[in-house]
């Protein structure tokens, strides 16, 4: 295994905001489960390397750990004096009785992770329920409560009112649901940035078709982008899937279902390409992918992140690997 540090990570711009991130972002979720389990001077040792590294985009989400995570990585920042070096983003998740009615659980939410954070305003709001087409009733879904595209106008005025009373700079919104209601809501204009799921195994956000068998998202990436609209990549691992090893970090979260099949293939291929494994073809392959603007990985400790560091610095995946991928991933 190589032993080298890597330089600093590149910036790229997030969509129109004007603001610049981290190609390489860090997610203090609950799968990598660092900033929800772990221990505090781990977590402030982590911080401090990603500073150091250049990561600039900070991910997290009153969800994770019951705001556990807004707390420590508050916590964290603040302790090194890092907020000016930053951005960070939050997330309102609805439950299916706040549907109805949504702008007073938006504004109730963005308060409480205000609150945790010790902050006054945030870079980043996204809304994080899945958004489904029609007039459909709230269900709820291993993502959260399911909102029907009917019921995103209001949704949709409850964020910018977060906005409008400083709560938050932009807006944004996980691209979890049905495809073609996601690419909908992008084409409105409303919002800054996308959450758009990809990986090596369900490539389809980036390369419509390639799903791997599972649900296209119609390339949502593409769209996104030519919207002028930052993307950030979310479980580019496929939470641990291509790990191709059942066993987990006792920090990591579950990941919420079975490892997906097909990390057998990717570790064949990472092998075939002198990778240190699947981990690593799945984060440079995403790197590769024009239009993001930033790849969220969650980290269980340190060691996790330095090899994100130190993979990001050997750059993109070349172009027949990126073609290999997506050919193996485009369903019969």
């Amino acid at each position: 295994m190589s032993d080298d540090r890597g330089g600093a990570v590149e910036q790229r711009h997030l969509g129109k905001t004007g603001l610049s991130v981290s190609a390489l972002g860090y997610g203090a979720g609950s799968v990598g489960g660092l900033f929800v389990r772990g221990d505090p001077q781990e977590q402030r040792r982590a911080i401090a390397r990603a500073l150091d590294a250049g990561i600039t985009y900070f991910d997290t989400a009153p969800s994770y750990g019951d705001g556990r995570s807004e707390e420590n990585l508050g916590r964290v920042l603040r302790e090194l004096g890092a907020w000016h070096r930053v951005v960070v983003g939050t997330k309102v998740r609805l439950r299916p009785d706040d549907i109805r009615a949504p702008g007073g659980a938006i504004l109730a939410s963005v308060r409480d992770s205000l609150r945790r954070l010790r902050r006054e305003s945030i870079n980043l709001l996204q809304f994080h329920n899945p958004i489904i087409g029609g007039g459909a009733a709230p269900m709820e879904t291993p993502s959260g409560a399911s909102v029907a595209l009917d019921a995103m106008a209001a949704v949709t005025e409850g964020m910018h009112e977060a906005v409008r009373r400083g709560y938050a700079a932009h807006l944004g919104f996980t691209g979890l649901g049905e495809a073609g209601v996601l690419n909908t809501l992008v084409s409105g204009g409303r919002y800054d940035t996308v959450q758009a799921y990809f990986n090596a195994l369900n490539p389809s956000s980036g390369f419509a078709a390639a799903s791997g068998g599972a649900q296209d998202f119609q390339g949502l990436i593409d769209a996104a982008a030519g919207a002028g609209m930052g993307v950030i990549a979310i479980r580019v691992m496929a939470a641990g899937a291509l790990s191709a090893k059942p066993e987990r970090h006792p920090n990591a979260g579950d990941p919420g279902g079975p490892l997906t099949v097909g990390a057998g293939y990717q570790r064949d291929l990472a092998g075939s390409l002198g990778l240190e494994g699947p981990l690593e073809l799945a984060l440079r392959f995403a790197l590769a992918k024009p239009g993001i603007s930033t790849v969220l990985v969650g980290y269980s400790d340190v060691a996790q992140l330095q090899d994100a560091i130190r993979w990001t610095a050997r750059g993109p995946l070349p172009e027949d690997a990126i073609r290999h991928i997506v050919e193996a991933a485009v369903s019969p």
